[in-house]
């Protein structure tokens, strides 16, 4: 029974692993959090889009405003597709939930209600995504 004699030098391989897995993971959700705040404006998706072209195709003088036009339309225009998607993919997410409360026990019901605004309010915070109004708290008013 060797290896419980070295069961200290086990214990430390396995913790470095786990806090490795664990460094790895808050770096990677800080990171990708990062980048989605930065790369959804038009400039910011234009500004890094040209300095890649730039560093790998070498623009000359006469293209740099040509390329960097066709990047700000690209840009506006992927900005308006994607707004419409996320109003219609939060207009669907809200009706399913409707849906969903009509199968619901009334106790059900108010957990599963609370569990929506909570999911409402990270995506407002997280992602500063505002879901539609819910229907039925709109017709009561």
């Amino acid at each position: 029974m060797k290896i419980l004699r070295d069961w200290k030098v086990i214990l430390a391989v396995v913790l470095l692993f786990v806090a490795g897995v664990v460094t790895g993971s808050v770096l990677s959700f800080v990171h990708f959090k990062h980048a989605l705040e930065r790369g959804f404006t038009v400039e910011n998706w234009t500004s890094m889009t040209m300095g890649f072209l730039q560093k790998e195709l070498k623009l000359t003088p006469e293209q740099e405003p040509k390329v960097r036009m066709i990047e700000q339309e690209t840009g506006e225009q992927f900005g308006q597709t994607f707004g419409q998607a996320i109003r219609v993919s939060g207009t669907n997410l809200v009706a399913s939930w409707r849906r969903i409360e009509r199968v619901l026990t009334p106790e059900q019901r108010l957990i599963y209600q609370r569990k929506n605004e909570e999911f409402r309010g990270k995506l407002k915070k997280g992602l500063k995504i505002d879901l539609p109004p819910d229907p039925a708290q709109t017709q009561q008013r």
